[in-house]
């Protein structure tokens, strides 16, 4: 299973990087057989999700260890994805950053593979590689900072999960994560916050570096299954990358399977050493 890094290199190749000032959010993998390959690159896990109109294609969706979502694409038209295949064979295909593109094609194509709308650019050749400018809807999660208005929705989620809290309690904690070393990340949806994540990162003594500890991450139950834990988990990576973290880890109960699949999805590893724990 390719990674990231591996799948960029094979896009430069054919010439498809991001413009200047833009971010690879997602990488296109042109397949013709979309669930076998889902099946076959485990451990990724791969999800439905709406088909790509600009590409012609029907899509998976799962995200690679850095935050990037890989996207399998199959020919849902004999249109360019199809063209692209008959081509090159399968391989990367496209790229989606983030934006509004400055000469789209056409009107805004509603339909996209990540949702929201995108615009495909022309390409140098009618088969690709294919560079696509994507523009979040208002169905689609942003992940910002937290601020102190959120505390009253934290508590909400926080409490509906089994820890039960008020927004003067949420208010309190979150005085304790205002620095680059304690941070509070929420996802929100049209004005509404849907989940959040919040991150530690500590100094080791055997070593001189850090590591980053998520002790929290909450989703809301009903907009689950549409990525907002794997942008949650991005964001703490982001962190653990910023503060010099040698890696990061967090605690899974055995007894949320969904929350496992998650953790191994985005790369997190069971470790050799017991978790212990004493009250005091």
């Amino acid at each position: 299973m390719p990674t990231s890094d591996q799948l960029r290199a094979t896009l430069r190749e054919h010439g498809l990087e991001a413009p200047t000032g833009t971010r690879i959010i997602a990488i296109g993998w042109a397949t013709v057989d979309g669930e076998r390959a889902a099946l076959e690159w485990a451990p990724l896990r791969f999800a439905r999700a709406p088909g790509d109109q600009a590409l012609g294609a029907f899509a998976w969706l799962s995200t690679l260890e850095d935050g990037t979502v890989l996207v399998l694409l199959e020919p849902s038209t004999e249109g360019r994805l199809a063209a692209a295949l008959a081509r090159h064979g399968e391989g990367p295909v496209a790229v989606w950053v983030r934006g509004v593109g400055p000469s789209p094609l056409g009107v805004a194509l509603a339909a996209s593979a990540l949702g929201g709308r995108s615009w495909l650019t022309r390409p140098a050749h009618p088969w690709g590689p294919f560079l696509l400018y994507h523009q979040a809807m208002d169905n689609e999660a942003t992940i910002r900072d937290v601020i102190d208005g959120d505390a009253e929705a934290i508590a909400g989620l926080f409490t509906d999960e089994g820890y039960p809290a008020g927004p003067s309690d949420i208010r309190e904690r979150l005085g304790r994560f205002a620095s680059r070393f304690s941070t509070v990340k929420v996802a929100e949806i049209g004005g509404e916050v849907v989940g959040f994540v919040a991150v530690h990162v500590m100094p080791r003594f055997e070593h001189g570096d850090r590591v980053a500890r998520v002790l929290a991450l909450v989703v809301d139950p009903g907009v689950r299954e549409r990525g907002i834990g794997h942008e949650l988990l991005a964001a703490a990576d982001a962190i653990a990358r910023d503060t010099d973290c040698a890696f990061i880890e967090l605690t899974a109960g055995r007894h949320r399977p969904e929350a496992l699949h998650l953790y191994e999805a985005v790369g997190y590893e069971a470790g050799v050493a017991a978790y212990l724990r004493k009250r005091l």
